[in-house]
């Protein structure tokens, strides 16, 4: 089991638009580490799956001018097909800059052992995106120069939510897999919220002062990049998403199980300054 943690959470834009992000932007991306706690949903899991918990814990920091660092660890403990525990770690690095660069460190564990690792950068330029691998192979891939990196897709989506857009089929590439290849992707993007009461048991949104900005229901499909949007997905996921970046309520969606994500912890950062 592997999550796109990172959260593609993604919308496509004017294939004229040259991706970025903060332009355009009412409220700035919030820099912030959020701790998300997860459980196994019964109703939309096989029987077969034993229970299963997890915890993600986001690190977002940076600024526009400065760049973006995404620092994700997310682990879940369960039972495998053979009723044995099964512990899996993983963990990752994403680099974002504002010039098309995007330079990426993800590894996962299965009970203590390393079982994937995949290293490298990839670069927007005029003829598309050039994605340099390290790990697990040394190569270079080229890809359509619309696949929009993480923090350039969270950006997207809420400038598409504000135009008001509901779904929108667009191409994401956050280095999943082996990272040698872009996703297809369809989001759907539910009404403006503003409604302090939606909260429920997430009280550190509350806490620090975001209650009442708009956010989104979106849900999140992804689909083999061989067989377009016509086929089930590979993985969904959902979240309620804020105008700044924040996400809350996460529902990820394996086909077979489905984990439950509940805001459990929420700290502001201070935004990187600009050096020039």
């Amino acid at each position: 089991m592997r999550a796109k943690v990172v959260f593609a959470v993604l919308l496509s834009v004017a294939a004229s638009t040259a991706p970025g992000w903060g332009a355009t932007a009412a409220v700035p991306l919030a820099t912030y580490r959020a701790v998300h706690d997860f459980t196994l949903d019964p109703k939309s899991s096989d029987p077969s799956v034993g229970d299963m918990t997890g915890r993600m814990v986001t690190e977002f920091k940076g600024s526009e001018c400065a760049g973006y660092t995404t620092t994700t660890r997310f682990v879940t403990r369960g039972t495998d097909d053979n009723d044995q525990d099964q512990l899996i770690d993983t963990r990752n690095v994403a680099v974002e800059n504002n010039n098309g660069t995007f330079t990426f460190d993800n590894e996962t564990y299965e009970n203590g052992k390393q079982t994937e690792v995949v290293k490298g950068t990839a670069t927007r330029g005029a003829d598309g995106v050039q994605v340099r691998l390290k790990q697990p192979d040394r190569k270079t891939v080229s890809l359509p120069s619309g696949a929009l990196f993480p923090t350039e897709q969270t950006a997207r989506v809420i400038e598409a939510a504000e135009a008001g857009q509901r779904l929108i089929n667009i191409d994401t590439y956050d280095a999943s897999d082996d990272g040698d290849t872009d996703s297809p992707a369809t989001v759907a993007i539910g009404p403006a919220i503003n409604d302090p009461s939606d909260v429920g048991d997430e009280a550190p949104i509350a806490d620090a002062g975001f209650a009442t900005m708009t956010h989104w229901p979106i849900t999140v499909s992804y689909f083999d990049p061989d067989n377009g949007s016509d086929q089930t997905p590979n993985y969904a996921m959902s979240a309620l998403l804020y105008e700044n970046g924040l996400m809350r309520r996460l529902r990820l969606d394996y086909g077979n199980f489905v984990l439950v994500g509940t805001l459990v912890q929420l700290d502001m950062l201070t935004a990187a300054k600009c050096t020039n």
